[in-house]
């Protein structure tokens, strides 16, 4: 009898680890296959959770449910279709300059070749008697241009276009449904753990919304001393470049040097001398400096509590299997992971692990 007993309870376990990893294969294929869907909804969520507390203030303010959700939304919207306008006209100027820049970054490669090949003729002599110092050189073409990089997770710009369109919908259906969504999820669980599901819930939440509108601050902040330094340089499109290097330098580790790849391309149509790309170059990395030391552990705080290699080998994988997307999302997604790990007691050595000790 408890030899039957024991039989049972392997062939249990073993069943419930073969559901376990055919769970895991239907995730892996949805992150891979339904890449843009899963990208539209971390989106969405992200954006919902930046938009809750003001709607929910609306709807304390005896305003219904339904319009202060449409109100934020339409807000979203307004303050997305100024920025794009801003955009817009400065992205065409710099277009039609473009041949001017492709002139002056012919120049410069052509002096960069003179001065290798300077180097290779002062280094022939030490070259050993035989051999050949006519290296052939190789050339190495990307299979790939940045467009499929920063697009990998969406497909086509067609494909991206309609997948941005969805979001509006989706962030109100989340924002006016968030308390059925909130009951039905729950009821997704067992009775006896429903209690710890509401606890995980509630932590992802609060720290994507942490997340979201800290960063946001941050990079609100660290615009206005790049934008007043590329204005004084009188950098051509200064007010958009200050915030697109603001913005584009949250991202972990490579965020900086990202940065400056606009203001510099800008100042090659500008400048003759050395000394505006130096304060260009060292305006950008201070205020990197300044917002990962000072300004993220005060204004995003200690919430997500993730280490520098669980960061790493992160946007390693989320850019590889998204690109660009997938180096956006890297960090909030390993946060939200790590909040569920915290609160699972089986999972917990998986979220120490993870965390910065």
């Amino acid at each position: 009898m408890p030899d039957s007993r024991t039989e049972i309870a392997r062939e249990s376990s073993g069943a419930t680890l073969s559901a376990r990893i055919i769970a895991l294969a239907v995730l892996g294929g949805c992150i891979y296959y339904a890449s843009s869907v899963v990208i539209t909804l971390i989106f969405s969520i992200l954006i919902a959770a930046v938009l809750e507390p003001g709607a929910g203030l609306l709807e304390r303010l005896r305003m219904p449910r339904w319009l202060s959700s449409l109100v934020m939304v339409l807000l979203m919207l307004t303050a997305s279709y100024l920025a794009v306008y801003g955009v817009y006209g400065r992205a065409v100027d710099f277009v039609d300059n473009a041949p001017k820049l492709a002139a002056r970054l012919r120049l410069l490669t052509a002096h960069l070749d003179v001065a290798a090949q300077s180097f290779q003729q002062s280094t022939r002599g030490i070259m050993p008697a035989g051999q050949d110092s006519n290296v052939p050189a190789v050339r190495l073409q990307q299979e790939s241009p940045w467009e499929q990089f920063l697009l990998r997770g969406v497909g086509s710009v067609y494909a991206f276009a309609v997948t941005v369109m969805f979001i509006p919908f989706l962030v109100f259906f989340m924002l006016n449904s968030k308390d059925h969504l909130w009951a039905a999820t729950l009821n997704l669980f067992p009775r006896h753990k429903r209690q710890q599901a509401e606890d995980v819930i509630h932590s992802i939440g609060v720290m994507l919304r942490q997340f979201a509108l800290g960063n946001l601050l941050v990079a609100l902040i660290t615009a206005v001393p790049i934008c007043l330094v590329f204005a004084a340089l009188r950098l051509q499109y200064a007010f958009i470049l200050g915030l697109l290097a603001a913005f584009v330098g949250l991202i972990p580790y490579i965020g900086v040097a990202l940065a400056l790849v606009p203001p510099l391309m800008v100042a090659l149509l500008q400048y003759d001398s050395v000394n505006p790309f130096l304060i260009l170059a060292a305006t950008v990395a201070g205020a990197h400096f300044v917002a990962v030391n000072l300004l993220t552990p005060k204004l995003v705080g200690h919430r997500l509590n993730l280490n520098a290699f669980s960061v790493t080998i992160a946007m390693m994988f989320w850019a590889w299997l998204w690109g660009g997307f997938g180096l956006i999302l890297a960090v909030p997604i390993t946060a939200g992971i790590k909040a569920v790990f915290d609160n699972v007691d089986k999972l917990k050595p998986f979220g120490a692990w993870m965390g910065e000790g």
